[in-house]
């Protein structure tokens, strides 16, 4: 059985769901053409790091895409949608033999606020957050997850990295980590009952 020091979850779609892609879905169908997809894709990538605000990247999905929301509404709709995972946020205290971190590509300050609303900010959930718009980068990047490897002071054989996308967790698993792609709480105690947490 493969001993695991850290098991790092993604956020959005993972220890809280709605929020951003239900957004995205209702007031942004254009989002989800080829055309809409490759200019989100960017917006995005901007944002998570840090090159843009939250404020900015809502203007731009404004005038691009026509959502005719103000910036403080998209936000407001965004954070009041983000419930937590109950099952998977109730599970978490009970890995902690590991290191549990969070790391989110996070529009802004958004990420933290969602986890302060949720009161999913205490060292009995994570022992470290690590947000894209603070480290200057972001996933999919293998760079990203290196940075936090070495900052969790372990190896990549020995990190588990939980993420509701595919695309996450190819470089993940590319680098030497294992990658858990999130679909429910069930799904994620099974499948992590493969390792054994030291």
């Amino acid at each position: 059985m493969k001993k695991i020091k850290a098991i790092i979850f993604d956020l959005g779609g993972v220890v809280a769901t709605g929020g951003y892609l239900s957004f995205i879905k209702h007031y942004c169908a254009e989002c989800f053409t080829p055309v809409g997809k490759k200019k989100i894709y960017q917006l995005e990538r901007q944002v998570n790091l840090g090159e843009i605000t939250e404020t900015q990247f809502y203007r731009e999905i404004e005038k691009i895409f026509h959502v005719h929301l103000k910036p403080k509404q998209m936000h407001q709709q965004i954070v009041r949608n983000m419930k937590a995972d109950k099952a998977l946020v109730h599970m978490i205290p009970k890995l902690k033999k590991a290191k549990v971190a969070l790391f989110s590509n996070s529009l802004g300050h958004m990420a933290m606020e969602v986890l302060k609303k949720r009161h999913l900010t205490g060292k009995k959930f994570f022992d470290r957050i690590f947000l894209s718009t603070q480290m200057h980068m972001a996933k999919p990047d293998k760079q990203a997850y290196r940075y936090i490897l070495k900052k969790l002071k372990v190896k990549p054989s020995e990190a588990v990295m939980v993420d509701d996308r595919i695309e996450n967790l190819i470089p993940a698993r590319a680098i030497g980590m294992k990658g858990i792609q999130y679909k429910n709480a069930s799904q994620f105690g099974r499948e992590i009952k493969k390792y054994q947490l030291v």
